[in-house]
């Protein structure tokens, strides 16, 4: 129960829990002006106007509680049981029954109890059963024992008195909307957000984070239509992978795949390149304002990087291929040109970059 209502309510901050606070604080100043309002009308006897006060001081307390002792569900639990089976009908029979403003406050306590307790569980219900009984059982009474109600002085005091509830009720319907409108806004926006996480989640791989094979493609084509100069393509494939897996097992492979990407995500963020995973053991680089020397300068230093930090197993080698983006051409025309670069490097030995705009041999 207590998991239901907190996914419900939410935490302290929630704007669900916020309207909670606000009513409970709400109530009891309702409670205590309403106290001192029928007493200084000689609307009811002082002996209500104590009970009134008694119960705003005991709302304040379950607002306490709510707020700075995390104990908000059982309070709004007993303060619906306080509403529905003590203030109310003894509001009733003090106020006036049927005359009086009973039952717009009953509406309000109702409003306010479909908002705050769980929609599953038997203590809604219980809840739900006492609005819809509890004012048909006092209507019924006051209809058999008339004689039971307090009866107001007059006319006039009559319409004071429902005036002013009526303010109040307002008031107390103007927290509970805002609350509620709170509440649509706050889950739109995590909705809105949550779908944002989806999204961007399957654009990144699995493993180790970057962009994956489809994400990476749609982004270099979005550069290569975007007539950005200078834009240059790597593929580096990690050498004899499969020995890799066949020798040390596949966690260790896995180990390797995270830890050369974390090494070429450092070396790009330098260069302000993309990076992605474009296959099992293949990592792809969109640099911008490339040109062969800067193509170079970003393989030797990935290639220090994992000299400096090897893994238990040794040194984690690997071959590129490079190519700068084609004045005329598509994405597969670019991507063909890097992958024919990547294969001449494996074909020259490994552990080396080419780059297919003179196949020029960078050795390791």
């Amino acid at each position: 129960m207590t998991r239901v209502w907190r996914v419900v309510v939410g935490g302290a901050n929630s704007p669900l829990q916020r309207m909670h606070l606000a009513f409970l604080f709400v109530a009891a100043w309702v409670g205590a002006f309403s106290g001192m309002f029928n007493v200084i009308l000689s609307l009811s006897p002082p002996l209500y106007g104590l009970l009134l006060e008694g119960f705003a001081l005991t709302v304040l307390w379950m607002w306490y509680r709510s707020r700075w002792r995390a104990d908000a569900e059982r309070m709004a639990w007993w303060f619906c049981l306080l509403i529905i089976f003590v203030m109310m009908p003894v509001n009733w029979l003090f106020n006036q029954g049927m005359s009086g403003p009973t039952l717009m406050f009953f509406l309000m306590a109702a409003a306010y109890s479909l908002g705050v307790i769980p929609a599953h569980g038997w203590r809604r219900w219980l809840v739900l059963a006492g609005f819809l009984i509890m004012p048909a059982l006092m209507i019924l009474l006051e209809s058999y024992h008339p004689s039971w109600i307090a009866a107001y002085p007059s006319a006039t005091q009559q319409a004071a008195d429902l005036i002013f509830s009526y303010y109040l009720n307002v008031a107390i319907l103007m927290v509970m909307v805002s609350g509620h409108i709170r509440r649509v806004e706050s889950e739109r926006r995590l909705s809105r957000d949550y779908a944002a996480r989806l999204r961007e989640q399957a654009r990144r791989d699995s493993l180790t984070g970057l962009l994956n094979h489809a994400a990476f493609h749609e982004t270099a084509e979005a550069e290569l239509a975007g007539d950005k100069p200078d834009l240059a393509l790597l593929i580096y494939d990690l050498d004899h992978f499969k020995q890799v897996n066949d020798n040390y097992g596949h966690p260790y492979g896995d180990q390797a795949l995270l830890h050369f990407a974390a090494l070429l995500g450092e070396i790009a963020r330098q260069y302000d390149a993309i990076v992605g995973r474009c296959g099992g053991e293949e990592f792809c680089v969109l640099m911008p304002r490339a040109s062969q020397a800067l193509l170079e300068a970003f393989d030797r230093q990935l290639r220090e990087r994992c000299r400096l930090q090897p893994l238990a197993h040794g040194e984690i080698h690997f071959s590129g291929g490079g190519a700068l983006a084609p004045e005329k051409g598509s994405v597969t025309l670019w991507f063909e040109l890097a992958d024919r670069a990547l294969y001449s490097a494996k074909r020259a030995g490994r552990r080396r970059l080419v780059v297919s705009d003179d196949l020029l041999i960078l050795s390791r």
